[in-house]
């Protein structure tokens, strides 16, 4: 039995933690022991399913970079799940994790240690532990070539670096467009354009904002949805509201609103993060949904310009705008699209072949 710590920051919405949550519940039993870390609450729909199927949820703050009493009360809950295998999903976990990890042996670190989801870590300190934690990493994960090669300038070795492909979630019951978001706060007979919120990605949210106001003076039924805001989200409503007056739109939700349900409600969604945003795009193409999304290249590893969505020039406000427009002027294009989108979903992106590589690997290095 091979037991394997999956640490992520949380378990909202996110690709960290959506991977963490398939692989959980996706390896098989009879090979490996998941237990899953958070750095915050350990609460909510994805912490219930995870422990419905016997998988452990545990929970560690760490206040800050240097909460000295957060990263010891961390390093003790790994060693006692005494895993072979140590996960860490995204920036934040890298750093938290580094008095866990023993990396004075010459065969490589106590647990062996995979890092995925943190090709971007910050500037200062915190940013300099996880720098130094992913580069002593046994295996980073990127999900696309562009985010390979974002690990080869931080200086990972290439020979420590395994490309998988993320998975996109299955798609979600249909419960019918009107009552889901009517429950989330819309009006009857709403349209919605579901978009992601973080605002340390960059400048998208607010891109979002303004491209939704070009739209909104010639369809008076439609909406934005923002999600995962944050602490960013006062600033874009106040942006929000500067620009629409008494005609203001726009609903922010934070990361644990259920986006999910969102976006299988919503006539199109945006992807407009300068880097990433495969996990947005993955869900919105599972659900049937078509993306306009920055012509990243992240993205276009994942979205088809012109067959599953539309790919834009990075900061092309009125381009995004205006791809959208056709989408709602045509539904029967926008149908055609979501169709296509799902096919390459399931076909290209399934949960079942992420799982298997992702088993490979940590089997490799617990045997090694």
């Amino acid at each position: 039995m091979i037991n394997v710590f999956l640490l992520a920051p949380d378990l909202a919405p996110s690709q960290e933690a959506t991977t963490a949550r398939l692989l959980a519940l996706g390896l098989p039993r009879d090979r490996f022991g998941p237990t899953v870390g958070v750095l915050g609450p350990a609460e909510g729909a994805a912490a219930d399913e995870l422990r419905a199927a016997g998988v452990p949820v545990v929970s560690v703050a760490i206040r800050h970079t240097l909460d000295l009493g957060g990263l010891r009360r961390l390093s003790r809950t790994i060693h006692q799940a005494a895993p072979a295998v140590l996960h860490l999903f995204g920036t934040d976990a890298a750093r938290a994790a580094r008095m866990a990890v023993d990396s004075s042996g010459e065969a490589g670190n106590v647990p062996r240690v995979v890092v995925s989801g943190a090709a971007a870590p910050s500037g200062g300190l915190g940013g300099w532990f996880a720098s130094r934690l992913i580069r002593r990493a046994d295996r980073v994960v990127p999900v696309t070539w562009a985010d390979g090669e974002r690990y080869r300038v931080l200086g990972v070795p290439a020979e420590r670096l395994t490309r998988i492909s993320p998975a996109a979630p299955d798609p979600r019951p249909d419960e019918g467009a009107d009552a889901v978001l009517q429950s989330l706060g819309f009006p009857p007979n709403s349209r919605v354009i579901v978009t992601d919120g973080q605002l340390e990605l960059g400048s998208g949210p607010r891109d979002a904002i303004v491209a939704f106001d070009m739209l909104r003076y010639e369809h008076r039924d439609l909406h934005l949805a923002v999600f995962g805001a944050g602490a960013g989200a006062p600033l874009l409503e106040q942006l929000g509201r500067a620009l629409a007056f008494d005609d203001y739109r726009v609903r922010i939700f934070d990361a644990s609103a259920d986006r999910a349900r969102a976006i299988a409600a919503a006539a199109a969604v945006w992807v407009t993060a300068p880097h990433g945003g495969t996990d947005y795009a993955l869900e919105a193409m599972a659900a049937g949904k078509p993306v306009v999304a920055w012509g990243t290249p992240d993205l276009t590893e994942v979205v088809l310009d012109g067959q599953t969505g539309y790919l834009v020039p990075i900061g092309d406000k009125a381009m995004l705008a205006s791809k959208a427009r056709a989408l709602l002027a045509d539904p029967n294009l926008a149908e055609w699209m979501g169709k296509a989108a799902r096919a390459r979903a399931a076909e290209r992106f399934p949960v079942a072949r992420m799982v298997e590589q992702y088993a490979r690997v940590y089997a490799e290095l617990a045997d090694s």
